[in-house]
């Protein structure tokens, strides 16, 4: 194994350093880590992962599942790449991977002395005993011995990003087919994506020994994408891997970036009208005893190193290729690099086995007469023809059909906006995929409307190659990553999985990271073979995303930690920062937590607020919450069947308060519903189930009920929003001098008003309360933010104005028995449950209605909302407290009827309370129960009474 001297698509004037498991080598900008490797003299890269047998360099592509290495750079270790999708740079650490203490001497070789143990289905029947021995014993010890690379948790943490596109037509693949294809749809005038896998288009011409129109295949490659370059309406996406195919012509696709960049990766969303799937083939290895050891190569893959990457991979080699016209290239390749040929197989040989310890040394067959003969050689070049790869196309539930002529699972003609053209529908020769890729692109254009119908003729396949080669007695694998062999899949019919699923699981077959590309035909094969079935009827199995592994990180992106979400801002956060407020990310927005003092904590400020808001005035920001304007004739109609509660007789100017199911019966939202005018309603629901209830409208409106005059607007963005509350709010509000009328007499509770405050600033002010005082949230466009806090600061000093947060916030609303998402309202509870069963109408039909009948919604000994307080007064009740009849037994047990909520204390009641769910628990006021928490290590006797423990009769809100 040598570096040639002349040829190859490398930069031979720069080069590149790298070690492998510590060893210095050198490579040339072009190279891929498995050429530089065998340009290095170095075809042992790992070893099997259940028996640690020798493993090299079989492919030259994504179909690689023997050479798979742990990579290291600047952004820490990434282990299971293959060596073939590695390109190489400067300073890469590689290490091998799945050995000990070195990869030429490696103590798990001793697995291969217990091959027959080791079958499938060993691990399913083996560990099952003693009880906990997996946890314990086995997993650690299997995990070391099957060791597949590790991960540095502290390196540097490596960016990503995601992006979108979208096009007319997109190309999946550059070679014949695929370059065809958009250059014919590009010259048409159509928008055009050209991505290709590998950081130079081409595919197989890159390495083809063939002439189209009498220039040298990589060179009319070359001319080709010359020429979709200086086209304006064409993007050519080189290491851009499609991966996965998803509804209405989506693909996404994860874009390798080159050293340099600002980011590792790009995860692309692209959405196209049409696509033209022109991913290839992969050459099928073949099936026979010790075809796992390292030189033994497939036959495109050899002339790819020769001709693309001017590496020599042996010195002797001998070829075994079913196609004929693939033994001729391959033999002319082998000649080009000056390797010798030791053999060339005959038609009808059966190959019995190789020799060597880490790599090959010889080959074993014998001929149609029986003759035995033998060859000394470092190369085996093998192929078993090619299998399309239309992984992307079975994806979206495509099948793939067994096509007995060319012995191949192949597309069938679909009508989705996903076609197969070239190799990847078992077009092979070149000319064909080139009339194939425009006879394509053609149709594609035409049922786009973008070009006149052209009947172009599209090639069939040809028929597989006659010439077979038979396999003798011995380990023969069919899943060289898995080590899944001959034997294992005899077995799992002896033993009556059948099924290709169930084979697929039982032995591992297809499982590993080379998705199974060069293993499922021989895989289906072989069952065919041992069971005696047509190969048509074992049919595949299920086809899923990714076609080749993606990191994580590209799938994640630059959503981390603090980056998960988008962090939102309310229009008074730059007001509130001038006030010292404490921030906490609730629901997506950083919202205000409380205002400390200097020298304040947050337990002492939260009392001050409240005390401020039961004896004074505060404000606090409520522009979190949803907001929709519903518009149209049959705009009440519309909110009718989306509220359970009857609103029928909401007149302009008045507020209610709403509650809104799930179709199942439970509830979903509460909010409060305005009507200002005739046809024109705003709906508010909680912060944290606004994007949810907005989409739950939106579907209503368009696919439920299209025939209602309804039409929806958003806007939660458009509007800030500063409640006032407290014994003071009304005085206040009228200190601000609004253009309307704020006395108690008209405007009372529940009521909404638009106008002006002090003549210029526009307003909306509903008379609603969260807190069970007296309160007004004051909506103006969020412009005018700054300028409204402003003045209600300068005119709310009178009465010693106090900001107030969401931990205040919380505990007023416990103390009136208010409900909160993801507390009270867990998706768990009906209406009935909350204490709000007389809210749902029986006089009209709503959202939820129906199953809300169920005989175990309406059941007794439900959980029911209750509040609860400590038996001795002050005792502080624990956080996520279970409730129980009796104290903790010996064992720290005892059977639970119950549990919080919430719970904190109250400083307007000077004592502990919180909210919970109680077996029946509206029949128990009075009874004592225990609160007991594991967490906090505390048991607290409590007494059950009402849901509201502040001012039950609600007079306070109408002051």
């Amino acid at each position: 194994m040598t570096r040639l001297p002349q040829g190859g698509l490398i930069d031979r004037a720069t080069r590149l350093r790298f070690t492998f498991d510590g060893q210095p080598m050198t490579g040339h900008p072009g190279d891929t880590l498995a050429s530089a490797l065998l340009a290095n003299g170095q075809q042992l890269v790992a070893r099997s992962l259940k028996y640690h047998r020798p493993r090299g360099i079989l492919s030259a592509g994504l179909e690689e599942p023997c050479a798979l290495v742990t990579l290291t750079d600047q952004t820490g270790s990434t282990p299971n790449l293959k060596a073939t999708e590695i390109m190489l740079r400067d300073g890469l650490a590689i290490t091998s991977q799945n050995n000990w203490p070195r990869l030429s001497r490696d103590a798990g070789a001793v697995l291969q002395l217990g091959g027959n143990i080791l079958a499938a289905g060993f691990y399913y029947k083996t560990f099952k005993w003693p009880r906990h021995g997996w946890s314990k014993r086995y997993s650690g010890l299997i995990r070391r011995l099957a060791g597949h690379g590790k991960i540095d948790p502290e390196a540097p943490q490596a960016q990503y990003d995601k992006r979108n596109r979208h096009c007319d037509i997109l190309v999946i693949g550059s070679g014949a087919a695929g370059l065809t294809a958009a250059l014919t749809a590009a010259h048409a005038g159509a928008t055009t994506i050209l991505i290709e896998q590998d950081h130079l288009p081409g595919g197989s011409l890159l390495f083809s020994g063939s002439k189209l129109d009498a220039e040298r295949a990589p060179d009319w490659a070359a001319d080709a994408v010359g020429a979709l370059a200086e086209l304006s309406n064409v993007t050519v996406m080189p290491r851009t891997l499609a991966f996965g195919q998803y509804d209405h012509g989506q693909i996404l696709a994860v874009e390798t970036m080159p050293p340099g960049s600002n980011s590792h990766a790009i995860l692309w969303k692209i959405r196209a009208r049409r696509i033209l799937l022109a991913a290839g083939a992969t050459e099928r290895p073949i099936v026979f005893p010790g075809n796992d050891r390292p030189s033994v190569m497939l036959a495109g893959a050899v002339r790819s190193y020769i001709r693309r990457f001017a590496v020599a991979p042996g010195r002797r080699a001998a070829v075994a290729v079913v196609d004929p016209d693939e033994r001729e290239d391959t033999l002319a390749a082998l000649r080009e690099a000056g390797i010798g040929v030791a053999a060339v197989l005959p038609r009808g040989a059966t190959i019995t086995g190789t020799s060597g310890r880490l790599r090959l040394r010889s080959l074993r067959w014998r001929d149609e007469n029986g003759r035995r003969h033998r060859a000394t050689c470092d190369l085996l070049c093998v192929s078993g023809g090619w299998s399309p790869n239309a992984h992307l196309f079975a994806q979206m539930g495509g099948g793939l059909s067994y096509d007995e002529t060319t012995r191949n699972l192949l597309p069938p003609d679909a009508a989705g906006p996903l076609r197969p053209i070239g190799g990847t529908r078992g077009i092979l020769d070149t000319y064909d995929c080139i009339a194939d890729g425009k006879a394509a692109a053609h149709q594609a254009l035409a049922e786009l409307e973008m070009h006149k119908h052209l009947n172009l003729p599209r090639p069939a396949p040809k028929p597989a190659p006659e010439q077979r080669f038979h396999s003798g007695r011995g380990k023969a694998f069919v899943d060289l990553q898995n080590d899944v062999t001959r034997a294992d899949i005899a077995l799992a019919q002896r033993e009556g999985y059948r099924d290709i699923e169930l084979v697929k699981r039982y032995t591992t077959l297809g499982m590993g990271t080379d998705q199974g590309k060069t293993s499922w035909t021989n895989g289906v094969l072989e069952i065919a073979a041992l069971a005696g079935r047509d190969p048509a009827e074992i049919g595949h199995t299920t086809y899923r995303p990714p076609y080749s592994p993606v990191t994580i990180g590209a799938l994640v992106g630059v959503e981390t930690g603090g980056d998960m979400i988008p962090t939102r801002r309310t229009p008074f956060h730059r007001g509130f920062e001038r006030m010292g407020c404490v921030f906490l990310t609730s629901g997506g927005w950083l919202y205000a937590r409380y205002f400390p003092r200097e020298d304040e904590a947050m337990q002492a400020a939260i009392n001050r607020e409240c005390n401020a808001v039961r004896t004074g005035v505060g404000c606090v920001d409520m522009s979190t919450l949803g907001k929709v304007e519903v518009r149209g004739s049959d705009a009440l109609e519309f909110l009718s069947r989306l509220y359970c509660n009857n609103i029928g007789t909401i007149t302009p100017g008045r507020v209610r308060y709403a509650l809104m199911l799930r179709e199942d019966g439970y509830v979903f939202d509460d909010g409060t519903i305005a009507q200002l005018g005739d046809d024109h309603f705003l709906v508010t629901a909680t912060t944290a189930n606004a994007a949810s209830v907005w989409r739950h409208m939106t579907k209503s409106a368009q696919v439920d009920w299209p025939d209602l005059d309804v039409t929806l607007t958003d806007v939660s963005d458009h509007w800030a929003s500063l409640a006032i509350a407290g014994p003071h709010a009304r005085d206040l509000l009228l200190a601000l001098d609004p253009d309307f009328d704020g006395s108690r007499a008209a405007f009372p509770f529940a009521r909404v008003r638009e106008g002006h405050l002090g003549g210029n600033l526009p307003v909306r002010v509903f008379s609603v309360s969260f807190s069970g005082e007296v309160s007004f949230e004051i909506n103006t466009p969020a412009g005018f933010a700054d300028n409204l806090l402003t003045r209600v600061r300068a005119q709310g000093a009178a009465w010693g104005i106090t900001p107030y947060g969401l931990e205040t916030l919380d505990v007023l609303r416990i103390e009136k028995g208010h409900l909160s998402v993801g507390t009270e309202i867990d998706g768990r509870r009906t209406a009935r449950d909350l204490g709000l069963g007389a809210m749902v109408s029986d006089r009209k039909d709503f959202i939820g209605r129906a199953l809300l009948q169920r005989p175990a919604l309406q059941a007794s000994g439900r959980e029911e909302l209750v509040g609860l307080t400590p038996e001795g007064g002050t005792s502080p009740i624990p956080h996520g407290a279970v409730m129980s009849e009796e104290p903790l037994d010996d064992d720290g047990r005892a059977t639970g009827c119950g549990h919080l909520t919430a719970a904190v204390h109250s400083p307007t009641l000077g004592h502990p309370i919180a909210l919970g769910f109680l077996a029946d628990g509206r029949a128990r006021m009075g009874d004592t129960l225990w609160a007991h928490s594991p967490v906090a290590g505390q048991s607290v006797r409590v007494r059950v009474g009402p849901v509201c423990a502040y001012d039950p009769q609600g007079e306070r809100l109408h002051g």
